[in-house]
């Protein structure tokens, strides 16, 4: 086992549960063989902390992501952007949520209900063009959905809250797929769209109205 990997399982205090260990090389490998880390510094400092984290995951154990980044000597975004890397890299992809968004970059009131009233439009207007079967088997939460209407929510309220870099990272998106996205919901979400360039909507005026009863408590 590595050094390093040995040392970050002794300081997260995880070197004593069964079976973190070996499954920790497994993804340490996995993750050394996958990811290009030659132009990453910060992933290359995240290395090892990310493989213990991925396996703390498989083995459903609970992990601390700000001991982790704090250890690995990079920022908890920077982190956290490392981790979904090697998870896009590993096809261990996680559905990024408004939520999750929401918390990472703190934008203003309004968009999180804005992007949600768009997925919304977007569904139901694309999915009335395609067959049932197809229409089925859609994965409408994606994060490049999830991505794509937060960053034009963001875009049509005239808030410069976004990353991309960030946000396609968070993701685990490339940034064509993204753009075609962004493109195709542009097209398919017109009313949503309208409506925030205009400062109306009813359905996002009522979720911004939940949306600040969530944030109270």
């Amino acid at each position: 086992m590595s050094i390093i990997l040995a040392e970050r399982l002794k300081s997260l205090q995880l070197d004593g549960q069964p079976g973190i260990a070996p499954k920790a090389l497994q993804f340490y490998d996995m993750i050394t063989q996958r990811v290009r880390t030659s132009r990453n510094s910060s992933f290359t400092l995240c290395r090892e902390t990310i493989a213990i984290q991925l396996a703390c995951e498989k083995l459903s154990i609970e992990f601390n992501q700000v001991a982790a980044s704090t250890i690995s000597s990079v920022s908890l975004p920077i982190y956290q952007a490392s981790v979904q890397e090697a998870r896009a890299a590993l096809g261990l992809i996680k559905n990024i949520t408004l939520e999750e968004l929401d918390v990472q970059f703190g934008p203003p009131e309004g968009v999180i209900p804005y992007a949600r009233q768009l997925l919304d439009e977007f569904k139901e207007t694309l999915g009335a063009t395609m067959p049932a079967a197809a229409r089925r088997s859609m994965d409408w939460s994606g994060s490049v959905y999830v991505a794509a209407a937060f960053a034009l929510a963001c875009k049509h309220m005239k808030k410069r809250v976004v990353a991309k870099t960030k946000l396609l990272s968070l993701a685990g998106i490339k940034p064509t797929v993204f753009a075609g996205v962004q493109k195709k919901m542009e097209d398919y979400g017109k009313k949503t769209l309208q409506e925030i360039a205009a400062g109306g909507g009813a359905m996002a005026k009522a979720q911004l109205w939940n949306h600040r009863l969530i944030r109270q408590y």
